[in-house]
């Protein structure tokens, strides 16, 4: 008789044969077929303190490595824990495969044990496809399907359910080949005449720029951006999934996107004519937000490459549009520019880097003018002595963006913070996620002392699993962009659930075994980020900072209530409604 195996078995050798090396994972009976069979497997468990945790961390580490990623979680409140993440990863359009526990098949209507919900029909709104596994002998098939999934086109999460009899159930290992070739082997290519009008675009224009999103991550198309950028002297922006496709002190590299701003608002003038490299319209480049106005200006002729096609003109008109991978893109076009003469842009190009540091004293009158310590004095000081390979995961409100002003990003993914959903919280399991990743490098998680909060019990995970991730707080003791928020809107006397204790979350970091600091001067708080990297265990440095300190404020001037726009109804985070 042949020797059985069971589907923990099956899945594990499945995802072993897709190269899968580590899993994000939180314990549930449901699921132990699957961990027992990583032990035999020689595949890495990073077991969280919370589902989120996991699935927020496996969001990390494919951002960092470029492949799909593995998270599990045990059925119901083990899968609700988690769909925040999984959501954000939908929003985010990071490829990661959710395994779920459920419940046995046979029970169904029966009220068992975290049962009772269609966890599958929950995930379909939020996930590229979900689907529940009800034969032991097709685990190999759907887990393979849905690893395709995952990365074919637009990337984004899937979510295989394995209720707990058919995971348990053995069955004969003939009746369930792995497939030999499990993800795609190729990416899309763009056609010659779209690859030709980009040229011709590109050739009248003024004031050409690239803006790359995160489609340039899981392209890997670093090299060859580079090499296009500095063929043609078009310089680079970037939102923050795209940071670090070009060096930040790189002579054609604008930094931030959102840069486009400062750029007009210094006279220097906005693209007109724009390659959007896997880079969407949405929040980020549309009125609210970032204030009035779009990024980049509506006279700018738009050159979108994405895998995607309804994501193409999508929001705003794309002139000319490229359903194709990155990087395929940017092969085309340098084999189809080898003996073009570009124009010369090296006016734009160096006023347009030399902007990209504009706040690098720009701060200087506040920072004067506060009492405590300005937050963006924090930053700097903190990025002073981090080497430049160094991860820097960003999180919170305001901490967030003062994080990103200062940041350097010399590789791809080297600055990672919110997206799309806004999510508070994932500083610290996004640094689990990038230093189980890169485990040469060093990664640092800079985050406002309301984030912080979501998930601080992952001290123990870093600490248990020997990642020396050092977690910097910047403390206001506020909810610090509500408040600057109610104080604008509502006048200072106004302010409701939006301040916190003076909380020593250094203490809490320390009793699970990470090394501690507490700092309230600038002149320490560098000395204080050595003594954490060179301790080699996790860290968590509380950082006192000013609550008067608010994004945009140069000047140091106190929050005023502002003045009411005539004809209009103020919102905070979204473009501002009308008056009938």
């Amino acid at each position: 008789m042949a020797k059985t195996i069971d589907g923990g078995e099956l899945c594990v050798r499945t995802l072993k044969n897709a190269e899968v090396k580590d899993m994000f994972v939180l314990h549930g009976g449901h699921l132990d077929p699957i961990f027992q069979a990583c032990l035999d497997h020689d595949i890495r468990l990073i077991d969280t303190r919370h589902e989120a945790s996991a699935g927020h961390a496996a969001d990390a580490y494919a951002r960092q490595t470029g492949r799909v990623s593995v998270a599990i979680a045990t059925a119901g409140p083990g899968y609700t824990n988690i769909l925040t993440a999984i959501t954000q990863c939908y929003l985010d359009r990071t490829p990661v495969l959710f395994i779920i526990g459920a419940s046995p098949l046979r029970d169904a209507e029966r009220w068992p044990l975290q049962g009772g919900l269609d966890q599958v029909a929950m995930a379909k709104p939020v996930t590229k496809w979900a689907m529940q596994i009800t034969r032991t002998e097709l685990i190999p098939h759907l887990i393979s399907h849905a690893l395709r999934e995952a990365v074919d086109g637009q990337p984004g999460p899937v979510l295989v359910e394995i209720p707990i009899d058919v995971l348990f159930n053995k069955i004969d290992p003939a009746q369930a080949p792995i497939p030999d070739s499990i993800l795609p082997l190729s990416a899309p290519a763009p056609s010659a005449n779209r690859t030709e009008e980009a040229i011709a675009a590109l050739l009248k224009a003024e004031r050409p720029a690239i803006i790359c999103g995160g489609g340039m991550l899981y392209s890997k198309a670093a090299k060859e951006l580079r090499e296009f950028a500095e063929r043609s002297g078009i310089p680079v922006y970037s939102n923050s999934k795209g940071r670090g496709m070009i060096p930040t002190d790189h002579p054609l590299c604008g930094n931030a996107h959102t840069n486009i701003k400062v750029a007009e608002a210094a006279g220097v003038g906005t693209p007109d004519v724009a390659i959007m490299l896997g880079a969407r319209f949405g929040m980020f480049t549309e009125p609210g937000m970032l204030g009035p106005g779009r990024i980049p200006a509506d006279d700018c002729t738009i050159i979108q490459v994405d895998t995607s096609g309804p994501e193409i003109g999508r929001l705003r008109p794309a002139h000319i549009p490229v359903v194709a991978d990155c990087r395929e893109f940017l092969i085309a076009m340098l084999d189809k520019t080898k003996e073009t003469q570009w124009p010369d842009w090296s006016g734009w190009s160096t006023a347009v880097h030399g902007l990209s540091q504009w706040h690098t004293n720009a701060f200087d009158p506040a920072i004067q003018k506060t009492n405590l310590l300005h937050p963006y004095e924090a930053v700097k000081q903190i990025v002073s002595v981090l080497d430049e390979d160094t991860i820097i995961c960003a999180d919170g409100g305001e901490a967030s963006i003062w994080a990103d002003m200062a940041a350097y990003a010399k590789n791809p993914g080297q600055f990672m913070t919110h997206g799309y959903l806004g999510c508070l919280g994932i500083g610290m399991p996004f640094a689990i996620g990038a230093q189980v990743a890169n485990p040469d490098k060093r990664v640092v998680v800079i985050t406002g002392d309301g984030s912080v909060g979501f998930n601080i019990q992952e001290f123990d995970t870093m600490v248990r699993h020997n990642l020396p991730v050092v977690t910097i707080v910047l403390n206001n003791k506020a909810w610090g962009m509500c408040v600057h928020g109610q104080q604008s809107m509502y006048g200072d006397n106004r302010l409701v659930v939006t301040t916190l204790a003076d909380a020593r979350y250094e203490q809490v970091a320390q009793g699970f075994g990470a090394h501690a600091e507490y700092i309230e001067k600038a002149e320490d708080v560098g000395p204080a980020v050595e003594r954490a990297l060179a301790s080699g265990l996790p860290a968590c440095i509380n950082i006192i900072t000013d609550l008067e300190a608010q994004m945009g404020d140069t000047t140091g001037e106190k929050i005023t209530k502002a003045t009411e726009r005539d004809g209009e109804i103020e919102m905070p985070y979204y473009d501002n409604l009308k008056k009938n």
